[in-house]
């Protein structure tokens, strides 16, 4: 079950050497990174390390300089419209849901440029989020919070995304909550879509990632398979302590 689907074959993302600037202060600075076809790569770090910033700067959302590869093509001239289009869908920190439209209507809105797909996608999301189906008359901003998060991702897999990018997608949920989220995560990657991934909770992304980047004020400072950095002395004691308690 797709859920929405990818638009066929999953895609590769590269970036090299990226830079975003708020003025004079650069936010982002010289960050490359891989996320292969098919792969779940995380990027992790404290706040105001840059990570969302860089997805940011990924969709579109932010001007930088550096190059951004999918596919081997070369998009970072790209608008964010044309940027989705391809097949580069944010699920975006906060869920941004459109509070006061119904759930089905924000749903609608993920599939902008899917009209041709938008019967077969919004039955593929129902079954995979049956909540949202019960719930898709109501206003998403009555749902709860987890609830949100599900109509963030349900919207998302709506544009047919062959890269995935996920910014902060546990933030402010209760643990069973979490543990749904990435039990999604997990099914979407293994269904063929591409997933970067960004996430406070270093602990479960490192443990649900095929590789990790560390990210510390605006750079990449650590980068390897998930399994080691997990076990990694130095990224245990400045981000497991307590998230892996």
């Amino acid at each position: 079950m797709s859920g929405g689907g990818t638009a066929g074959r999953a895609a590769s993302l590269v970036v090299s050497d990226l830079h975003v600037a708020y003025g004079g202060v650069e936010a982002v600075r010289g960050v490359s990174l891989e996320v292969p076809a098919g792969s779940l790569v995380t990027l992790i770090g404290a706040n105001g390390a840059g990570k969302s910033t860089t997805l940011a700067a990924l969709s579109g959302l932010v001007r930088a300089r550096g190059q951004i590869l999918l596919d081997g093509t070369e998009i970072s001239r790209w608008r964010s419209s044309r940027r989705v289009a391809e097949g580069l869908v944010q699920v975006p920190e906060g869920r941004e849901v459109l509070a006061t439209l119904t759930v089905e209507d924000n749903l609608r809105l993920g599939a902008w440029h899917q009209r041709d797909h938008l019967a077969a996608g919004l039955d593929g999301v129902f079954a995979r989020f049956p909540i949202l189906a019960e719930r898709r008359e109501l206003s998403a901003g009555s749902l709860s919070g987890g609830e949100q998060q599900m109509l963030a991702i349900a919207r998302a897999l709506l544009a047919r995304p062959r890269v995935l990018l996920m910014d902060e997608p546990s933030m402010g949920l209760a643990p069973q909550i979490v543990d749904q989220v990435f039990a999604v995560i997990d099914a979407i990657r293994h269904e063929g879509t591409t997933v970067l991934l960004v996430e406070q909770n270093a602990h479960r992304a490192l443990s649900a990632a095929d590789t990790a980047y560390v990210m510390e004020t605006g750079e990449i400072v650590m980068e390897g398979p998930a399994g080691e950095l997990l076990a990694n002395p130095r990224v245990v004691e400045a981000y497991l302590g307590e998230l892996s308690a």
